[in-house]
């Protein structure tokens, strides 16, 4: 009997009994597509862990000056050449500001040309600072809530900011910096303007934004090697760690109990398989008596188990886009079962259908002609 005669007759046993075969692959089905769910839907939710830590701005490293040590204006640049991240140099203080006689207590901030990459403020009218801006002019940008206290039409007026008069070019939303409660918003100057303002006022730190799929303690490590010694960096890098270890135990759980479903159904294949070997005792000992061998017999059943298992996995791959869109859209997650996870779980349910499949091919391959012959 050639290979080609064996699966002919493999898949004519699978029609034979529709209702049973269907029965037998919705088995298996559902626990690839089960695993399919779990592992595409738990890279999804990696990425919204991952999106949810940069947006919290948790995703960043902190250098700061150690004793008899300060920053320089400069030390952000000198970071951002020296590891290719983006990097911002910093300062802070609480100050009044006054617009057309209108006064109230701001979070005055500096920045240097970093903080478009590091910070990302939205522009909510105006526009951000120039280049040339940042040397020193004196320009600012407030907040939603600073515009607000001053009256909401800030855009283009001059404000007293300190000792000196500052036109405000921009009013910013959504930056990532922790703003004092007791202020009635936030102002932003150019690093440079700030420090020509509050002459006694230094670098308070440099914010380096940690880029995608490295460690923010790597990232501080090089910093503080880039700008030399007295200097310290720090992360959330175990808060970020923890985070994800959650999710990992999670999927990793899920995943483990979706594999189970899917053995249940492997096994429920090798059942079917060893009541068609009951069943089917005539026709193997009328193989055997016209020449069949029991190599061929055993792979005649084995032929019909990895029909069972890539039917089965088809079915499951099919299942688990529907259960991916299904409960992806359950939980909020934009996910999409993609060919990279798909065509392994097709190969495994192969695999699987071949070790399933060894049992009952063995049972039949044994059988005695006569015996198989006989009716019960």
């Amino acid at each position: 009997m050639r290979l080609q005669d064996a699966a002919g007759l493999s898949a004519s046993n699978l029609q034979k009994n529709p209702v049973r075969t269907l029965l037998t692959i919705l088995g298996l089905g559902v626990g690839i597509g089960a695993v399919l769910t779990v592992l595409t839907l738990g890279s999804a939710g990696e990425e919204q862990v991952e999106f949810q830590i940069a947006r919290l701005g948790v995703d960043k490293v902190w250098v700061t000056a150690q004793e008899e040590h300060r920053l320089e204006a400069d030390a952000g640049e000198v970071i951002a050449a020296s590891i290719g991240a983006p990097a911002c140099a910093g300062a802070y203080t609480m100050a009044a500001v006054t617009l057309d006689g209108e006064t109230a207590l701001a979070q005055v901030n500096g920045y240097d040309a970093g903080m478009e990459g590091v910070h990302t403020p939205n522009i909510v009218e105006g526009r951000l600072f120039s280049r040339k801006e940042y040397r020193g002019s004196a320009v600012a940008l407030v907040d939603e809530t600073m515009a607000e206290t001053l009256g909401g039409d800030v855009l283009g007026k001059r404000v007293d900011v300190g000792s000196r008069k500052v036109r405000i070019v921009g009013i910013v939303g959504g930056m990532k910096v922790q703003a004092v409660s007791a202020s009635n918003g936030m102002i932003i100057l150019p690093l440079q303007t700030f420090l020509d303002t509050y002459a006694a006022a230094s670098v308070s730190e440099v914010t380096v934004s940690v880029p995608r799929g490295q460690r923010a303690d790597t990232v501080g490590e090089a910093a503080v090697a880039a700008l030399g010694d007295g200097y310290q960096a720090s992360s959330l890098q175990a808060e970020i760690d923890a985070a994800r270890s959650v999710v990992r135990i999670f999927v990793m759980v899920l995943a483990c109990v979706a594999a189970v479903c899917m053995l249940t159904g492997g096994i429920g294949v090798m059942n079917i398989l060893l009541v068609s070997v009951r069943e089917r005792r005539r026709e193997i000992g009328l193989i055997k008596a016209i020449g069949g061998t029991s190599r061929q017999v055993g792979l005649l059943f084995l032929l019909e188990a990895v029909c069972y298992a890539l039917l089965g996995g088809l079915l499951g791959v099919a299942l688990g886009m529907a259960m991916v869109r299904l409960f992806g859209s359950m939980i909020g997650l934009d996910a999409v079962l993609d060919a990279q996870t798909a065509v392994p779980a097709v190969l495994i349910a192969g695999a699987l259908g071949i070790v399933f499949g060894v049992a009952p091919a063995l049972r039949a391959a044994g059988m005695v002609p006569v015996d198989a012959l006989k009716t019960d």
